[in-house]
């Protein structure tokens, strides 16, 4: 892990294998592995589905799996990946081994978003105690590190979910900011998608109006699950108008991708940050909302 992620405000939210092989076995630690896939679908432009049979193929020792779909959101509602409501989500990742009373540890087999948006969705609930493995399981097999096909599940705990004020937004939350100088309003697609030129389009090609664009594949390493160097990421959050003491409201496609930005804002000390859940899934298909492309 770059020291330097480890010398920022909040560095301790995101661990090196190096940490979590000598805490492996600490008993209020949790592990996850929160990988869940994408597949390409003609009609919807994709399909979740799950990868436990990796996780059952090879797992870091200790480790539960987690879907960031079935075990965090509201699997009836018609937008995919929305949180689930507090009580819902309580139950849920109580049922996982998740307590008040634990520290978590989230990793990915893929992207980091899945492993930043579990983290995201404890942190929106009122959960300080969850962490990211920086370059998840890529690091922990890159190093030599031992793994286990061994199932997992812990006994299940108390999770007391208190949603946190201003982090979960919808639609007119968003709407309400697009004309506020203090607030930046920040899509974290790639730069074609943002400009409506390419990629995948969500219902309308472009972004929402009056937003900027700080690109996830800008910010982090997507094969090595690691994120940029701070410079780097700085510089992208200060070119879309991203800072400490300004409000941020992160969106994307569907609430995944644009956790990187947020969770990479709160490491830095950001406190003003929030995100629009649903995002460009149902802004994208609203011919009242105002998008602009170029």
């Amino acid at each position: 892990m770059a020291t330097s992620w480890a010398n920022m405000p909040n560095g301790h939210l995101l661990v090196d294998s190096a940490w979590l092989a000598d805490h492996l076995d600490d008993p209020d630690l949790r592990i996850f592995d929160c990988t869940t896939r994408l597949v390409p679908d003609e009609e919807l432009g994709y399909r979740i589905a799950d990868a436990r049979d990796d996780w059952a193929a090879g797992h870091i020792p200790g480790a539960g799996y987690l879907n960031c779909q079935d075990d965090m959101c509201d699997t009836s509602h018609q937008h995919r990946f929305m949180l689930a409501d507090p009580e819902s989500f309580a139950t849920s990742v109580g049922a996982l081994g998740i307590g008040d009373d634990t520290r978590v540890v989230l990793y990915s087999t893929a992207e980091l978003f899945w492993s930043t948006r579990a983290w995201w969705a404890l942190y929106a609930n009122g959960f300080d105690n969850a962490m990211v493995l920086h370059g998840g399981f890529q690091s922990w097999t890159a190093e030599g590190r031992p793994v286990s096909t061994a199932p997992c599940t812990y006994k299940p705990a108390k999770f007391t979910a208190t949603r946190r004020e201003n982090v979960v937004l919808d639609k007119d939350d968003v709407l309400s900011v697009l004309d506020n100088p203090d607030v930046s309003v920040v899509n974290a697609l790639s730069a074609v998608q943002y400009q409506g030129t390419g990629g995948m389009v969500f219902g309308r090609p472009g972004r929402i109006a009056n937003s900027t664009n700080a690109p996830y594949p800008e910010l982090a390493d997507l094969a090595a699950g690691t994120l940029n160097d701070p410079a780097i990421v700085e510089k992208i959050f200060a070119d879309a108008g991203i800072s400490g003491d300004k409000r941020t409201v992160n969106y994307c496609g569907g609430g995944i991708s644009a956790t990187i930005g947020f969770f990479a804002q709160k490491l830095m000390g950001y406190d003003n940050i929030a995100m629009y859940d649903a995002s460009m899934q149902e802004w994208g298909f609203d011919e009242t909302l105002p998008m602009e492309r170029d």
